[in-house]
């Protein structure tokens, strides 16, 4: 079988010995022809890589990582070590896995559209000055509204919801648990206030709700304090206007090949 294998830079220190290992266990390693991509490293990078990928199915694999600050893989299929890399090959050769498509998250501003697998998150940049926005979720006939002064907002795919969406949890002492498959979720990043509508009806303010994936949400900032869009293949994320809308929807004709193992370790 021919692989190709994508290590992160985080990852680099082990780089040489994972890929004699895969080829000591009969593997080739190909950045052309091949049938399937192992990425090894942390769930940032993965975010970031994942949509340079082609229609061609991606593992995900992280590493034991013992540094409080070290990288984070809450989506890896399974650690890369000697008791597990065997059973990733063996999985990978007999066919002992399933594909699940991954969909894109699209978030469209000034008439360019991003995408990401993951989540888009915008934040207050340049002052201390908290954001104040508008945001509006429109499924079918069924509408949402929320106002908001906060540090910013987040919207997330099921796989980035284990990542900066699921802050609540940590703070509570909570383990992140992935958001329901066809789901679409929108987070408030540390609010003062919050005034929730459902069509004329107010509602009961909370931190984070979830949509079906056939919503789409529109954002308008009220005032400008520096906002930045993160969550795009650029680490500098996008600066975003004051009085503009971005829209956010979930793109189920480009998705990601995602390969997930019959066991996970």
């Amino acid at each position: 079988m021919e692989i190709n294998l994508v290590i992160d830079k985080y990852h680099n220190d082990k780089a040489h010995s994972i890929r004699k290992a895969l080829e000591r266990m009969g593997l080739k390693i190909s950045a052309s022809r091949y049938e399937m991509t192992l990425f090894v490293g942390g769930d940032g990078t993965f975010a970031n890589k994942s949509i340079e990928f082609d229609d061609r199915p991606v593992l995900f694999l992280s590493r034991n990582w013992n540094k409080p600050n070290g990288s984070v893989s809450y989506n890896a299929q399974a650690n890369i070590d000697s008791k597990s890399l065997s059973m990733i090959v063996r999985a990978i050769t007999t066919g002992d896995y399933k594909i699940e498509r991954q969909p894109l998250l699209n978030a469209v501003y000034s008439g360019k559209r991003y995408s990401s697998l993951y989540d888009f998150f915008v934040e207050r940049y340049a002052t201390k000055e908290a954001m104040r926005y508008d945001i509006t979720v429109r499924e079918g006939k069924r509408s949402f509204r929320t106002y908001a002064i906060s540090n910013g907002f987040i919207v997330t795919t099921p796989l980035g919801s284990t990542g900066y969406y699921s802050y609540p949890d940590v703070l509570n002492g909570v383990k992140q648990k992935r958001m329901e498959y066809g789901k679409i979720g929108l987070a408030h990043i540390l609010p003062v206030r919050i005034r929730d509508f459902y069509g004329s009806k107010s509602a009961k303010p909370e931190i984070r709700r979830v949509f079906t994936d056939r919503a789409v949400i529109s954002a308008t900032i009220e005032r400008d304090v520096g906002q930045i869009m993160f969550g795009t293949s650029s680490n500098k994320g996008i600066r975003i206007g004051a009085k503009k809308h971005i829209d956010f929807y979930v793109d189920k004709k480009n998705s990601l090949k995602m390969v997930l193992l019959n066991f996970k370790r």
